[in-house]
């Protein structure tokens, strides 16, 4: 996408973020992007507000593939410098999205929940920070008439613009719940970046790595803990007044069509808990809670009231 060079004015942020940047020039883009969504988007702001509470910095890096991420290790959340204004408006957003959600107590290791919950809270993770990006590119359009971040937006991930758009009650309509769980819903839409986290926090971080005993890593600190969907989504999928956009459906994630994995999942899943089992451990069989892609019965039990149902017969608490 291409986009006519900005004239940064020299302005404080309204947010008092600590910016590391290499030249005036770049601390007043970064005062842009700041106030442009501080000043138009009260959704935008709240997150960016906690971000900065929390005692982040932003920093410019050049990337490839990404548009942002944030590292909690050193408090940054870096922006990818070849990115135009309308596409960081949005990863700005985003990014300190990720920062309020690990502020309220959104678990950062997966690893440590039965492969069912790690996959759900991966996947509500991404969700919910594109929801709140599409949330403040809207607010902005709505309020200004700039539609360059929502427009930006649109060409990454148009399921998202057109599952909050669906749910919009006409051009004029003010953001609300059914227009987060549309954009929410969106993402899911998304295969190709489902697979993508699949590889990386399934595949990889969870049972690639459940083998493996180090220094760093503990095959007995795998697969220990459970968590709902409600849980969940009250703690990291809350609208501008921190109410939860699922609120009439808090067990949205344990519906069957977000459970569904590709097959290699599976196979991975049972071949593992077949060697932890070898080795001692005990075994994960929450994976069996999973569906193939395609190959969800007509008839199903809810995941979540049955594996309830199943502890309180079994005399077993969950792990916390």
């Amino acid at each position: 996408m291409t986009e006519k060079q900005t004239e940064y004015k020299d302005q404080e942020p309204l947010v008092p973020f600590k910016i590391q940047a290499f030249s005036p020039a770049g601390k007043a883009r970064f005062s842009y992007l700041i106030n442009t969504i501080a000043e138009h988007s009260e959704t935008g702001r709240g997150v960016l507000e906690t971000a900065a509470k929390e005692g982040y910095s932003l920093q410019m890096m050049l990337m490839s593939g990404v548009n942002g991420f944030v590292c909690p290790e050193n408090k940054t959340i870096y922006l990818n410098s070849s990115c135009n204004d309308n596409e960081l408006i949005e990863t700005l957003a985003h990014e300190c999205r990720h920062v309020e959600q690990h502020a309220r107590g959104v678990p950062e290791q997966r690893y440590e929940f039965v492969l069912r919950d790690a996959l759900k809270l991966s996947r509500a993770i991404e969700a919910d920070a594109e929801t709140i990006g599409a949330a403040t590119c809207y607010e902005i359009k709505q309020k200004t008439g700039n539609d360059g971040p929502w427009k930006a937006l649109e060409q990454k991930a148009p399921k998202i613009t057109q599952g909050m758009s669906e749910k919009a009650q006409g051009d004029n309509s003010a953001l609300t719940m059914q227009m987060l769980q549309g954009a929410f819903d969106g993402w899911y839409k998304n295969k190709a970046i489902m697979d993508i986290y699949e590889d990386n926090y399934i595949m990889t971080e969870c049972l690639g790595n459940a083998l493996n005993r180090s220094s760093r890593n503990n095959p007995a600190d795998y697969f220990k803990r459970e968590i709902s969907s409600k849980e969940l989504v009250e703690m990291m999928c809350t609208d501008k007044s921190g109410k939860c956009y699922w609120s009439d459906k808090p067990d949205v994630l344990d519906e069957p069509e977000r459970l569904q994995v590709r097959e290699k999942v599976l196979n991975s899943a049972k071949t593992v808990n077949d060697v932890r089992e070898s080795m001692g451990l005990k075994r994960d069989n929450s994976y069996q809670d999973l569906y193939v892609y395609g190959q969800i019965p007509a008839q199903k039990p809810n995941v979540r009231k049955a594996s309830v149902l199943t502890a309180a017969i079994a005399g077993r608490k969950f792990s916390r």
